[in-house]
């Protein structure tokens, strides 16, 4: 965790936001994957660029151009950045993820080292947009503006 922010009445109780960049295809393949995964819809989203995760940047004091982590933003008000995301998410989905869990074990600074290597490659892998998508109808009331 490395913060504490208002979430502004966003988020019910038991509720999550992912915020992630949305331009990044990596980024946005990891939003899709984990909707499929958790229907209980516990976790809203909203891309870095959004105003509300604007708000929250300005919050901690940083920008979207600035941070190169997905955020995990609960109720509370509550922030996880980089390999902590992943890993508490894992909790919420079906099937075998929940067993990710175990990498917690690994310590925080080899899990985030291997994640900031990724995040520094993610355009050049992975590619990234001109513009964030738009949800289809059935998908915007998990998205927060």
């Amino acid at each position: 965790m490395i913060d504490k922010v208002d979430p502004k009445g966003r988020l019910k109780e038991g509720e999550m936001a992912l915020l992630y960049d949305g331009i990044c295809l990596f980024c946005e393949s990891y939003m899709l994957f984990l909707m499929k995964r958790e229907k209980a819809g516990k976790v809203k989203f909203a891309a870095l660029q959004s105003d509300f995760g604007q708000d929250i940047l300005k919050q901690m004091s940083g920008s979207s151009e600035e941070l190169d982590s997905v955020l995990l933003l609960d109720d509370q008000g509550r922030i996880w950045d980089k390999s902590d995301v992943a890993l508490k998410l894992s909790k919420l989905m079906n099937g075998l993820w929940p067993l990710a869990q175990i990498f917690f074990i690994v310590p925080k600074g080899i899990r985030n080292t291997i994640y900031d290597w990724v995040a520094r490659n993610r355009y050049k892998w992975f590619g990234k947009k001109e513009v964030c998508e738009i949800p289809s109808a059935a998908d915007k009331k998990r998205f927060l503006d």
